[in-house]
């Protein structure tokens, strides 16, 4: 990591809520946009990887040939190879998306006005390390929250910085976890502060859309219905865009506290520029 302390100074918890509050209206179009274009992504990578195999499938069932030999077994495994293939497009865009939506938190609290199909554009940081990143946080979480809940939440602490420093200093795996774990001493209770007051909210929308359903019964009309869905909905997307803005406050304040502290040194890359 560039810049690290032994004990950075405190976050400010209703500071950061604020100013990510304060960033939300500006960010509704961009995020909504950059959810539009990784449909639109995730719609072409199907037609052009998913689709083919569909066509095979068809081509094979009509003229006769996956009733046995060679062409029986390929037309088995069509549906599974189908599968799998849709679920990495799945990974991939979802990765993409992420990364595009720290990029975007970024640029508007900047105050600069985002280009969607650019922030999707840029090549970094690589698909394999991002990949492993988000593998080792996912397995570290899992385990530790099935050894009694708080080993997770400590690890998700301590290591949740390895994601924006991957995205915007172009650190690698180890770079990456090394780095959240100099930039969190001294932080963790204001980190779990953020968590405690952002993670209710994330169960609000589900808990609306049931009062909805509940109080709606089954036999209630879908004009009715569907509209008041849709406000449960769109307070999910703005929860999604508040949290990658305090993210990212988080991280840059983080990384603030900490400059200068020592003298810098270059991070730990697998040869991609920052």
């Amino acid at each position: 990591m560039a810049e690290t302390a032994s004990s950075p100074g405190r976050l400010e918890v209703i500071g950061i809520l604020r100013e990510g509050l304060s960033l939300l209206p500006r960010a509704i179009g961009p995020f909504l946009r950059a959810y539009l274009v990784a449909l639109g992504l995730m719609v072409i990578l199907g037609l052009v990887f998913v689709g083919p195999l569909h066509v095979l499938r068809t081509v094979l069932e009509v003229g006769g040939l996956g009733s046995s030999g060679p062409g029986a077994k390929v037309a088995q495994a069509l549906p599974l190879i189908s599968s799998v293939v849709w679920r990495i497009i799945q990974a991939y865009v979802a990765l993409r998306l992420v990364v595009a939506q720290y990029r975007l938190a970024a640029e508007i609290r900047a105050g600069l006005r985002p280009q969607i199909l650019e922030v999707f554009a840029r090549p970094d940081p690589p698909l394999l390390p991002l990949a492993s990143l988000v593998l080792v946080l996912g397995l570290g979480t899992s385990m530790g929250f099935s050894a009694l809940v708080v080993p997770g939440v400590v690890f998700l602490l301590v290591f949740g910085q390895a994601l924006p420093a991957m995205i915007f200093d172009g650190t690698n795996v180890r770079g990456s976890l090394f780095a959240s774990w100099m930039l969190t001493p001294g932080n963790l209770l204001s980190l779990l502060g953020l968590t405690l007051i952002l993670l209710p909210l994330a169960f609000l929308p589900s808990f609306l859309s049931y009062l909805v359903r509940k109080a709606a019964g089954p036999g209630a009309s879908l004009f009715i219905v569907l509209p008041t869905l849709a406000v449960p909905l769109f307070l999910l997307f703005l929860l999604s865009c508040l949290s990658f803005l305090v993210a990212v406050i988080v991280y840059q304040n983080l990384r603030a506290q900490v400059a200068g502290s020592i003298p810098a040194e270059p991070p730990e890359t697998d040869g991609v520029p920052a």
